[in-house]
Order: structure tokens, then C-alpha cells, then sequence
């Protein structure tokens, strides 16, 4: 199952020396840079930061030459700002802190170090364009800004993208004219003063001049006369950017001809790719609580694909009862995009697929779950006393969930592990990708209709962390954890590793998800970790995040589309006193809680969107558009309105709780730059 495609012998050299082999430092230098040529970019920051800070893994030492110490920094600083699976939140300020440590950013007599202040205006951009705060968007120009103080060697890196960064200012209306100017100005001097090179940075970056002026024309001429073209997943942030800058020239780029051979000349074959940089890259959450909640995702899923949204999905977060019909859809998707007698899916074929979930997931619900799990009274008090934590058995769960809801969609041996679900889609494009393996997060972008990248939310009872299981790896994973605020020790994540045990089922995974406390016991997990006495024990992902947007928001998603299906806080109008009420208060607690954390991640996500972090946001839950009017009181003195005598204004008298502010879900495609 999954790939037929091996390791490249550099990550396998990586994962050696990163385990503790040491290297001479030409073995090193060359490891890095071998990782970086073929897209491995994680290993290669994890070789370099080796080599920084356990210098005496490199047998014969790190040269002391200044000039060689000066561009391991500036790669280092690099990587670590690219690196994806690092957090967006952290990851720029680690790459600022790693290059200021070797060189004084704010000193004028680095003015003109295409180099190093290119690097720390790409990473300012960088955070930017995750964080989408206006003094990173300042800073970077600045940083290019001085950069192109200096000569424009072979591509100009530095003064097309401090012109780039120019028109962004003009477009927040911060001095237009003089922002406009400023960046036709550097556009000019490219033109007129670059050599022309056969280069294809050299000719990525004069054909951008032109786009800036207007000429896309020339600028498709230029791209075109180039022999050799880098691999596509390196054109990625170029066509991002470049379609960002037809934007900000005109509001329907895309419906001149002129433009669309221009992106055709940059991207043969991948226009499907100049949408998906348009747009974003897309999550969807479902949430937990239960069989409702599956119900409840089931319409959500049906209204998306009605829309002929589901196609962009590029990662799908599942919580209990989330992750019961997430889980479902995405191996019907997988079975569906695996078929090779089978042409390319169409908006009816999404339409059908969701159809077909409805009515099996009717089915398997019919066959009455719990009463298969569920088991007698006597034996639940037996559980309870020897110590299980819970009534119902999560592993005897997992086969039940397996049985009636997986494996009708899965196609291979029994039970169906985690790590056999990776798959490469029937209309993979090899040519176009540069690998015969599919990869969702390099080339999802490439593709017309995504594979989305599934993701089972748990919470593990040792460390109160979040634990992640995906079809390549499972652990906690560090970008969801608030270091700054979190002393508890973090379990590594890791990839499976089959031959050592270090795997999962699918139908475990799920039930680890929906491991609901109280109801079901904790699942054991049979990990090995160098101390001995852990014993991981999961329960469901709720605990920790019951909307599943914390794996959205650390996988990079900027477009989040969330439906939330939990139980939500109802009025009770006489709470119960004494010992019979007890129950019910601290239960009554615990629903207060929750629901605060539910109403907080809204308002956090919310203003997201409103700062511009979030391109777009749809979030649905159950009571969206109910009202929650006020509860009078039976008689009203004229001064019961704090002291006034005349009634307060309509607004302040009734209350409604409407659909959360959020961009409608029309809409969410066509944007491409962020509000200001």
C-alpha cells in the first residue's frame, strides 16, 4: 500500500546523523545542501542547527573561515522561516533571532548586503503573510529596501521584491502614490539595468518587473526563452506572489487572456495551481459530540459540496464524534481518487460521494454501536472496581467502528493501519510534481481537486497536551503546545515506524478520539519512551480542542471553514439544592467551562479574520441565527434601568445571538489579498 517510491538516501543519511552519527564537515555541508534540492527542507534546518549547536558531531570541526560561518547563519535562517512544520506563530522570530545573533540587522553599514537583509526581508514577508500584521509587511520593506541600496547582481532578489512589497503599502493606503512610485521605479531599473541571463531567477525576476508594469507581454517573452526551469514545488511562493501582484493591479486579472498565457507560460499544465495560491490553503474542523455531531457533519458536508467546496479541502481536522464521519468521508474520497478506471472528479461526483456517506453512515448507525459495546451493568461495575476508568471498552469500540463504518471503503488487508491510508491519486502527475509519490502538503497546490491531509484530534491524560494522529506520523506535536506557558514535558511525535511497533489502527485512532471520560476508559497506547515508567493513556480530543481548530491553525491553513456540533450550555431555571443537586452542580461546572473555551476559541478565530491573519472564516454550529432573548423581570420600577428614568435603547433591552460574523462561504474563493 502507499508509495512505491524509497527514501532519498539523503533524509535516510539525515535521520543517521540527527540520531546521534557524526560526519566531517565536507559530508555535512554537502547533506544539508543535497536535502534542500530535493525539497526536504525540515532535515535540512535539523542538520544545519546540528552542526550550530553540537559542533563535535562534525569529526574534523566547522571551518573558522568568517564568509563560510556567515552563510550557514543565513541558511539556517532560511530554512527555519520555511520550515512548515515548525509554527507560523514561532518560526519567524526563532529565524530573525538565529541571524541577528550573527549579524547587527539594524546597523546602516550592512546597507546594501543583498544577502543577508534579502534573507531577513523574506522572513519579516514570511510572518507577514501567515500573521498578516502591518509592522512585519514595514519591515520587510525596510529590510529590502536597504538591500537594494546595493547592485542587482544576477536576479535582483532584493529590489523586485522590495517593488512587490511597495505596491502591498500602496494597496493598504499608506502614501499610494508615493509607494507607487517607488516600486515602478526599482521595476524600471530592473528592466533597463539587469543582464540578461540564461537564468530562470534571473528571468523570473525581469519578467515580474513587467507584470508590475504592466507588460505581460514581455513578461511571458521572458519566462519562455529560459531552457532550464527549476522543479515545480520551488515556483510555489513565485506564483503566489505574482498572482498577488495581478491582484493588486486589477480586480479581475484573470479575465484577460494576456494574463492567463502569462501564468500558463510560468506554470505549464498547473493552472489549477494559480487558483490554489489565490486562494489560500483551506481547513475544514469538524467537532466533536458524539453521534449528533456525526449527523450534524454529515449536512455540513452535503452543503459544502453542494457549493463545490470540498474539492479545496486541503486538511481535515476530526474531534469524537468528527472523527467517527470524517474518517468515513476521507476514505470514500481516498477510494474514489485511487480508481484508475475512473476519469477526474467533477462537482456531481463530490455530490454522489457525500450521497453515499449519508446513506451507509444511516446504515452503520442502524446496526446499533452501543449495543454492541456496551456492556452489562454487572461488568461495568466489575470495570469500575478493578480499576478501567470507564464503561465501555475503547479497544472493542475500535474493532466495532472498523467493522461497520471503515471497511467497506478500504481496500487491502485487515485491520487497517495508519500508516497503510497514504496513497497516491490515479491522476498524479509525476512531470508536473517531479516525484512519483504524492505528498499533500508540496503538491495539494498543483492540484484541481485536493487530497486532504486527515488529521484525528486526542488528548493525552498524562501531559493535558493534544495528541495527533495522521496517515504519516502520530504524537504530540510541538506547535500546538504554548511553551511560554506549558512546563510539562512534551511525548515526541514521530513518523510509524511498523517494524518497531511505533504503529496504529485506524479504527483505535478513532475510538482514542471519542474516547468520551467516564463513558469509555482511557486507551492505552504501547509506546516506547526513553523513561520507562510512561504509560500513554488517551482520551477524547475534546478535552483538549472539542472544534479541532488548533490543528488547522498549525498546519497553516489561512481559510478555516468550522462546523461545531457540540453540546452547548442550556438555561436551567431551578438548579437542585443538597446532596441530590450535587452531581448536577459540578457536572453543571464542567458544561460552563467548556463552553466558555468554545465561545473563546469563536472570538480568537473571529479575530483572526477581522486583523486579516485569516483570509476567510465560516463557522456553523447548531443554534446559529436562534434568538436568546432577555428574561424580563415581572415588574419593572422607572428606575430599574440603572437609575434611569427613560428606557434604555432597543439594543441594550433585546439580545440576539445571529450567525457568527464570518466571510460568506461565496466568497471565501475569490479573495486574494487580506482585509487591512
Amino acid at each position: 500500500m502507499g508509495c512505491a517510491e524509497t527514501t532519498p538516501k539523503c533524509v535516510e543519511r539525515a535521520r543517521s546523523f540527527l540520531g546521534g552519527e557524526n560526519l566531517t564537515f565536507v559530508e555535512a555541508n554537502a547533506l544539508w545542501r543535497e536535502l534542500m534540492r530535493v525539497n526536504e527542507l525540515a532535515s535540512a534546518r535539523m542538520v544545519l542547527q546540528r552542526m550550530r549547536i553540537k559542533p563535535d558531531c562534525i569529526t574534523d570541526g566547522v571551518p573558522a573561515d568568517q564568509g563560510l560561518r556567515d552563510q550557514l547563519c543565513r541558511q539556517e535562517a532560511l530554512l527555519t522561516s520555511k520550515d512548515i512544520e515548525l509554527n507560523a506563530a514561532d518560526r519567524h522570530d526563532l529565524a530573525l533571532k538565529l541571524l541577528a545573533s550573527r549579524f547587527d540587522l539594524d546597523n546602516s553599514a550592512l546597507d546594501g548586503d543583498r544577502e543577508t537583509l534579502g534573507i531577513a526581508g523574506g522572513i519579516c514577508k514570511r510572518k507577514w503573510d501567515d500573521l498578516g500584521q502591518f509592522a512585519d509587511l514595514k519591515r520587510a520593506t525596510a529590510f529590502y529596501q536597504r538591500g537594494a541600496k546595493g547592485n542587482l547582481g544576477d536576479d535582483a532578489y532584493a529590489q523586485i521584491n522590495a517593488a512587490f512589497l511597495e505596491d502591498v503599502l500602496a494597496a493598504a493606503e499608506d502614501d499610494p502614490e508615493v509607494h507607487r512610485a517607488q516600486a515602478r521605479a526599482l521595476r524600471e531599473r530592473i528592466v533597463k539595468d539587469l543582464k540578461v541571463l540564461d537564468s530562470w531567477w534571473n528571468a523570473a525576476s525581469r519578467a515580474e518587473a513587467f507584470v508590475g508594469l504592466g507588460d505581460y507581454a514581455a513578461a511571458t517573452n521572458e519566462l519562455k526563452r529560459v531552457t532550464k526551469r527549476p522543479a515545480p514545488w520551488e515556483l510555489q511562493t513565485t506564483a503566489r506572489q505574482l498572482a498577488h501582484l495581478a491582484h493588486l493591479h486589477e480586480r479581475r486579472p484573470f479575465d484577460r487572456p494576456e494574463v492567463n498565457a502569462f501564468f500558463e507560460a510560468l506554470l505549464p499544465g498547473a493552472e489549477d495551481a494559480v487558483r490554489s495560491v489565490s486562494v489560500g490553503k483551506i481547513g475544514l474542523a469538524l467537532s466533536g459530540g458524539g453521534f449528533r455531531a456525526s449527523f450534524f457533519h454529515l449536512g455540513v458536508l452535503a452543503f459544502l459540496a453542494e457549493r463545490n467546496v470540498l474539492r479545496n479541502v486541503d486538511v481535515l481536522s476530526c474531534v469524537s464524534g468528527g472523527s467517527i464521519v470524517g474518517a468515513s468521508y476521507w476514505l470514500a474520497l481516498r477510494k474514489r481518487l485511487k480508481d484508475k478506471t475512473l476519469p477526474p472528479m467533477t462537482h456531481d461526483d463530490y455530490l454522489l460521494l457525500v450521497r453515499n456517506l449519508i446513506r451507509n453512515f444511516q446504515d452503520s448507525v442502524a446496526a446499533n454501536l452501543r449495543r454492541q459495546v456496551q456492556p452489562s451493568i454487572v461488568r461495568a461495575i466489575w470495570g469500575f472496581l478493578t480499576g478501567m476508568k470507564g464503561v465501555m471498552d475503547p479497544e472493542k469500540t475500535a474493532g466495532v467502528l472498523e467493522r461497520l463504518f471503515y471497511l467497506p471503503n478500504f481496500q487491502g488487508s485487515t485491520p487497517i493501519q495508519m500508516h497503510d491510508l497514504v496513497f497516491t491519486p490515479a491522476d498524479h502527475k509525476a512531470e508536473l510534481t517531479g516525484s512519483n509519490c504524492f505528498n499533500p502538503s508540496r503538491h495539494n497546490w498543483l492540484r484541481a481537486h485536493k487530497v486532504p491531509a486527515l488529521i484525528l484530534n486526542a488528548t493525552t491524560v498524562n501531559t493535558g497536551h493534544a495528541w495527533q494522529f495522521t496517515a504519516t506520523w502520530m504524537g504530540e506535536a510541538p506547535w500546538s503546545i504554548y511553551q511560554a506557558a506549558d512546563s510539562v514535558r512534551r511525548l515526541q511525535w514521530s513518523y510509524y515506524a511498523a517494524a518497531a511497533g511505533w504503529k496504529i489502527e485506524l479504527g483505535r485512532a478513532v475510538a482514542a478520539s471519542a474516547c468520551v471520560p467516564g463513558v469509555f476508559a482511557p486507551l492505552r497506547l504501547d509506546a516506547q519512551f526513553e523513561d520507562k515508567d510512561i504509560r500513554v493513556s488517551l482520551v477524547d480530543g475534546g478535552v483538549f480542542d472539542n472544534q479541532g481548530t488548533v490543528s488547522l491553525l498549525s498546519s497553516n491553513c489561512n481559510v478555516l471553514l468550522v462546523s461545531d456540533a457540540c453540546g452547548q450550555l442550556m438555561l436551567e431555571k431551578a438548579p437542585t439544592w443538597g446532596l441530590l443537586g450535587l452531581a448536577k452542580y459540578a457536572m453543571r461546572a464542567m458544561d460552563t467551562l467548556m463552553e466558555r473555551v468554545r465561545l473563546a476559541n469563536f472570538g480568537d478565530l473571529d479575530a483572526r479574520r477581522r486583523s486579516g491573519v485569516l483570509r476567510g472564516l465560516m463557522f456553523l454550529h447548531m443554534k446559529s441565527g436562534l434568538d436568546a432573548d432577555i428574561i424580563r423581570l415581572h415588574r419593572r420600577t422607572p428606575t430599574s434601568w440603572t437609575g434611569r428614568r427613560s428606557p434604555p435603547p432597543e439594543s441594550a433591552r433585546t439580545s440576539s445571538r445571529r450567525s457568527p460574523s464570518c466571510a460568506p462561504i461565496s466568497t471565501i474563493f475569490h479573495s486574494t489579498s487580506r482585509p487591512r
